[in-house]
């Protein structure tokens, strides 16, 4: 078990070191003393309290860092094995025949039937193009007749069309103004736009207040050429968004619907830029140092009609 506890630490320190996380910030993500992290990554489980925390730390060490923890437990307790079994390769087939008869064989055959295909689709062809030529005699015979019946109209039958269009131009113009009255309303209800104030922000920590947000409220990561970065995206103390975003990357997730608070956690703050719904978050200060920062968004949501 001391093999495989070295192996296990190990393998989460790594993991932990790929997410650029430290150990006083798994500290705040798992809840977990500094001293028992680090006596899990050197393999020394006999520091922990019991077999109990062993295999409760194991698992949230593993969650905050993107390891499968019910596996690191079940290895712990001897179930199964970090290593998977190797794949059996599978046989190769067996052709009969050369080669050279095959392609013999292929080209051997009845002509008709290499035929057909060519004969079907020239039929086809056909039938399309004769089909065509119908509808267009057709349609010119038609219009021929519609120009000789419209020649007959009488004097009384244009008087009658004028006053018809005369009707139609004023129900026309009716039309319109309400239509421009409908538009003129609708602008007024237009609903308005999510505001973006910057409450504080220190070296460690920036507020910022949304008002007249629109649920839900989508988050974008976008990653500078700088490095990587860290997030996770903390609601009523729990996360539910945890991701390492590279240089050049991008990335988004969406707020439960109603969520009225949140916390973004950031490993390298300098190291991207966040917008929520589209509007900029400029937590940036060139007189602060861009390191590790709380991101705290209030959010207050549009009220419906």
């Amino acid at each position: 078990m001391a093999n495989e506890a070295t192996t296990i630490g190990a393998r989460l320190r790594q993991a932990r070191l790929n997410k650029n996380i430290s150990l006083d910030e798994l500290q705040q993500i798992t809840k977990i003393q500094k001293r028992y992290l680090e006596a899990i990554e050197s393999g020394d489980l006999d520091a922990l309290p019991g077999s109990f925390y062993e295999r409760a730390f194991v698992r949230q060490y593993a969650q905050a860092v993107g390891e499968d923890g019910e596996k690191l437990v079940a290895v712990l307790a001897g179930k199964e094995s970090l290593t998977p079994p190797p794949t059996k390769r599978p046989q190769p087939e067996t052709v009969q025949g050369s080669r050279k008869s095959l392609h013999v064989e292929e080209q051997t055959g009845n002509p008709i039937m290499r035929l057909l295909p060519v004969i079907f689709f020239g039929l086809v062809a056909l039938v399309i193009v004769v089909i065509v030529f119908y509808m267009t005699w057709q349609d010119r015979n038609n219009q021929d007749s519609l120009i000789a019946a419209n020649s007959s109209v009488t004097v009384e039958q244009v008087a009658t069309q004028s006053s018809t269009k005369a009707s139609e131009s004023t129900s026309e113009s009716k039309k319109q103004t309400e239509s421009t009255t409908k538009e003129s309303t609708k602008e007024s209800t237009k609903e308005k736009e999510m505001a973006v104030k910057l409450d504080s922000n220190t070296q460690s920590d920036a507020v910022f207040s949304l008002t007249d947000a629109k649920t839900p409220v989508k988050l974008d990561f976008v990653g500078s050429a700088n490095g990587p970065c860290w997030i996770g995206v903390l609601v009523n103390n729990g996360y539910v968004y945890q991701y390492t975003l590279q240089a050049g990357e991008s990335q988004s997730t969406t707020l439960p619907d109603g969520a009225t608070n949140a916390t973004i956690v950031l490993g390298a703050s300098g190291n991207l830029t966040i917008k929520a719904n589209g509007k900029d978050l400029n937590y940036t200060d060139p007189n602060i140092p861009a390191l590790r920062k709380n991101v705290t968004l209030n959010i207050a949501y549009q009220k419906a009609d």
